[in-house]
């Protein structure tokens, strides 16, 4: 049977809506014109064929409405693609011509469909054997539960009956392939850039035909000197450089930056403001690297975790096994295996995807709690995230933006413990905003109540809607012989619960608070409400932490007492695990020492490292100073102020003083503060 032969398309009609009307395509043809309260009625009434059905009923006034949407259609025929989520984008996209009125709009969709269709028969036609069979079984699956475009695509593919049937095509897991672990990579070299040579870079990536822009070439001479070898230990070579609008200053930094890394066998960092701006700086790099398998090789985006899609909750939302959610699974899996790294936010995930399919159906699968499980997950060694990590290391250019960057720096580095020597900063006014964001602390009711979750675990109704495991299960096998470190555990597990539990929003708002984070949360709120210049605004309200009301201080040194009988336990804890690294080096698998490294990082990172910050807010209170040091300098990382929303949040000057001093230590991955005996006491570390 010929491809044109099995296309059917949908017998519905078409429906598009503008903004002061509607029009309709019958079936057999006939175009209406409607007005929106017509168009709405007949939208209820007939299910139509629409692009982008939140738009439309936005448009019309409706909640909801029965429909079908071809931009699930076009999801699962091109994933991993964008396309603008209209009609005159959809068109574009398909390459039809410019729609020049609703009529035009109407008949361009269509055609799309007809297009999509035999566009995707084609395709699977020409697929390996596999990939077929995945398709097919994809389809099959979402036609059984419910999906509006099943039996056009069945009948597209040729699938009758049972024929299409695949048990596993939800398993894309199993599709996927592993990362490769390579030797670690060499010190990066120091040989320096030319401004010659840069110049001619620039020239080579821009062609002959380019326009000629002197001030370009200056500007990327200019920049060449960043990348000449240190002379003294800690002064690096900086070059803040401005230019006008239409400089090309991209590829002027770009130039100089793949030489670099081209000559001394490591990457630059280049980091900018947004995630979408890294994607355009990605789009630049086609003139560096205009090969795609060289570019897919030496160029990587890196995020922070909670914007790549996570293998094992997705595998969570297979096993729910919920027709209402098979279309989306369907098209969640079309794009897991085709996506070029997984990530959901500004990479090759089409964001119209979020509000055709609903947020839980697809940001959902997202890591945005921080319950990575890293060694222990199945699908470890087919994480996005992880690929990610180690073929930045490999790369030439790795597009980055501040906040990484800043909390990299903060941290003393990211999941692999490495930083980069050659950094470049886009969009550099957004910087400091970055940096103080990475380098402050915030005592919330939000944040403690997340850290009580990842140290015990989901508590209440919630332990059986979530995979979340608290630090027992995490790291009870790893501690099974050594008894200190049991009972670290036992004491860490018991303090947290001093932490706000489940409800505590609620509690606090009635006045009933329970243990000293939500007594402290509820006075602080309190003092709040009766200093605020404007208590009645929808907007942050904040006071000064000065002149605290009766029994702030005294809830605040009980809040910290109960922070540091978490914080000492969890420190041995930690150092019972690091010394198994070297205790038992020669038996430990190099999953198993993965998974210690990155528990020890967790505690360190996500308990420890917050604990620090928060009690020296709380010294501020204790000892009546308000934050303010000798002279009534802010005195870091004190507070000067609370504010509504359970919030409390550092000083811009503190924090900036603290930033300093962390960014100049030595020490990577631990607390700029510690911990001692008794909880109350606080200490600076000695520096190495």
């Amino acid at each position: 049977m010929s491809v044109a032969s099995r296309i059917m398309l949908p017998h519905v009609p078409v429906l598009v809506a503008g903004i002061r009307g509607a029009v309709t395509l019958e079936p057999d043809g006939e175009f209406r014109r409607l007005s929106r309260s017509e168009a709405a009625r007949y939208a209820r009434n007939e299910s139509p064929l629409v692009c982008h059905g939140p738009a439309v009923a936005a448009r019309l006034g409706l909640d909801d409405f029965l429909r079908l949407d071809i931009l699930e259609l076009f999801a699962f025929v091109r994933p991993a693609r964008f396309c603008l989520p209209t009609p005159r984008g959809l068109a574009d996209a398909m390459g039809l011509p410019h729609p020049a009125d609703l009529e035009d709009e109407a008949e361009a969709l269509m055609t799309s469909v007809r297009r999509l269709l035999e566009e995707l028969a084609a395709r699977t036609n020409a697929d390996t054997a596999a990939k077929a069979v995945d398709t097919r079984g994809l389809a099959w699956m979402m036609a059984r539960g419910g999906w509006g475009w099943g039996n056009a695509v069945l009948a597209a593919l040729g699938v009758q009956g049972d024929s299409g049937r695949g048990g596993g095509a939800l398993r894309v897991w199993d599709r996927l392939p592993e990362w490769s672990e390579y030797a670690p990579e060499p010190p990066p070299g120091n040989i320096p850039v030319d401004p010659a040579e840069t110049r001619s870079r620039l020239a080579q990536m821009l062609g002959e035909a380019a326009e000629q822009r002197p001030t370009q070439a200056d500007y990327a001479s200019a920049v060449s000197r960043a990348f000449q070898p240190r002379e003294a230990e800690g002064q690096p070579h900086l070059v803040l450089a401005e230019a006008g609008t239409g400089t090309g200053k991209t590829l002027g930094y770009i130039a100089p930056a793949g030489l670099w890394a081209e000559k001394n066998g490591a990457p630059v960092w280049i980091s900018t403001h947004t995630r979408n701006l890294q994607r355009q700086l990605d789009g630049e790099l086609d003139r560096l690297f205009p090969n795609p398998h060289d570019k897919a090789r030496k160029v990587v985006i890196r995020k922070g975790r909670e914007n790549y899609a996570c293998l094992l909750n997705y595998e969570e939302m297979v096993g729910r096994n919920r027709n209402q959610d098979a279309a989306a699974l369907g098209l969640m899996a079309r794009w897991l295996l085709a996506t070029r790294d997984g990530d959901m936010v500004g990479g090759d995930f089409p964001g119209w995807l979020v509000e055709v399919l609903g947020r839980a159906r697809t940001l959902g699968i997202a890591d945005r709690r921080g319950e990575c499980i890293f060694s222990a997950c199945p699908h470890y060694r087919k994480c996005f995230i992880e690929r990610a990590v180690r073929r930045a290391r490999r790369a030439d250019i790795v597009v980055a933006n501040h906040a990484l960057v800043m909390i990299q720096a903060a941290l003393g580095g990211l999941d692999d413990g490495t930083q980069p020597t050659r950094l470049v900063f886009d969009e550099g006014h957004h910087v400091f905003d970055a940096a103080d964001s990475a380098f402050s602390a915030h005592l919330t009711g939000m944040e403690a109540a997340e850290m009580r979750r990842w140290v015990l675990g989901p508590e209440g109704e919630a332990a059986s809607r979530s995979r979340a495991r608290g630090l027992h299960r995490r790291a009870e096998d790893l501690v099974g012989g050594s008894e200190d470190a049991i009972a670290a555990l036992d004491a860490a597990l018991a303090a947290a619960r001093a932490l706000p539990g489940p409800g505590w929003l609620a509690r606090i708002g009635e006045g009933e608070p329970q243990g000293p984070a939500e007594a402290f949360l509820a006075l602080a709120r309190r003092q709040v409400y009766a200093r605020a210049a404007h208590p009645d605004s929808p907007y942050s309200l904040e006071t000064e932490t000065t002149a605290p009301i009766d029994g702030l201080a005294e809830t605040a040194g009980a809040l910290a007492g109960a922070l540091g009988r978490i914080a000492l336990p969890l420190q041995v804890l930690a150092k019972a695990l690091a010394a198994l690294l070297d205790d038992e080096a020669a038996e430990l698998e190099t999953a198993t020492r993965s998974r210690i490294e990155g528990i020890c990082r967790s505690i360190e990172r996500r308990v420890l490292m917050p604990l620090a910050g928060w009690k020296g807010m709380l010294d501020g209170i204790i000892d009546g100073t308000g934050g303010r040091g000798a002279g009534g300098r802010p005195r870091p990382p004190v507070p000067t102020n609370i504010s509504t929303g359970s919030r409390w949040t550092g000083s811009t000057a503190a924090t900036w003083t603290w930033a300093c001093t962390a960014t100049g230590s030595t020490r990577r991955g631990r607390s700029p503060r510690r911990w001692s005996s008794p909880p109350t006491a606080w200490s600076s570390p000695r520096r190495r």
